[in-house]
């Protein structure tokens, strides 16, 4: 379906509901909730060219609605920054991400939570683009919000996770060993030891422990999160 079709579908539909909503809504928010909505959910089915579509479209009409600095404006920039990540359109992908995060820590300052949230989206981005120096920075900078937020969460283990990967990626295992050890502890404690995302940080820290020439305690780790994902258990 072409590009029109498919805004002039999105339009008709925008009116029956405007017709059967009780309250008054403004059309501009009534429209761009609905193309947030849309760019989301063929975000999520894998459809980037149409997420992308309904996510620039998102841009214009919150631009319009209220303005260039409003939450909705950064939010929809944010959404299209994911859709081109996905796209591996990495500078493009930066650019968007940088542009939110501009205008929300702007709105919010920079140690609330959603500020981290973009934060780990444009440490992922720059980190794919082995940019490793600036993407530990950022999740840095991630960790140290959500240590506040949140305390031991499984956002925070998430953070660290991220964090002693990007440290990996430099070769700094030493470095690497007890930020991933924290995380995993952190993961067991708030997911549990069988969790899919425990089994996760468990293969990172086996192959930072293999380069370390720990390869026992390697195969240990390696041995305890392919059991996770086979669904046997990962317990010590």
């Amino acid at each position: 379906m072409r590009r029109q079709d498919i805004l002039a579908s999105l339009r008709r539909l925008l009116v029956l509901i405007a017709l059967l909503i009780p309250v008054s809504v403004a059309a501009g928010e009534l429209e761009w909730r609905m193309l947030s909505e849309q760019a989301n959910m063929h975000l999520q089915r894998g459809n980037i060219e149409q997420a992308e579509l309904f996510a620039r479209e998102a841009i214009a009409e919150a631009e319009r609605s209220f303005g260039r600095n409003h939450r909705a404006t950064d939010q929809s920039i944010a959404t299209l920054g994911l859709v081109l990540r996905f796209a591996q359109r990495y500078p493009e992908a930066e650019k968007e991400l940088r542009r939110a995060l501009a205008l929300r820590e702007k709105s919010l300052g920079q140690r609330d939570p959603a500020v981290g949230v973009l934060l780990n989206n444009l440490a992922d981005v720059v980190q794919a683009q082995k940019n490793f120096a600036e993407a530990e920075k950022l999740h840095r900078r991630v960790l140290a919000i959500f240590e506040k937020a949140y305390g031991d969460d499984p956002k925070t283990a998430a953070s660290l996770n991220n964090l002693g990967t990007v440290l990996q990626a430099q070769r700094r295992f030493a470095e690497a060993e007890p930020v991933l050890r924290r995380s995993l502890a952190m993961k067991e404690k708030t997911l549990g030891p069988d969790s899919p995302s425990t089994a996760h940080t468990l293969n990172n820290l086996a192959q930072v422990l293999a380069e370390l020439g720990r390869k026992a305690e390697a195969e240990r780790m390696a041995a305890r999160a392919a059991a996770i994902h086979q669904g046997k258990g990962g317990r010590k």
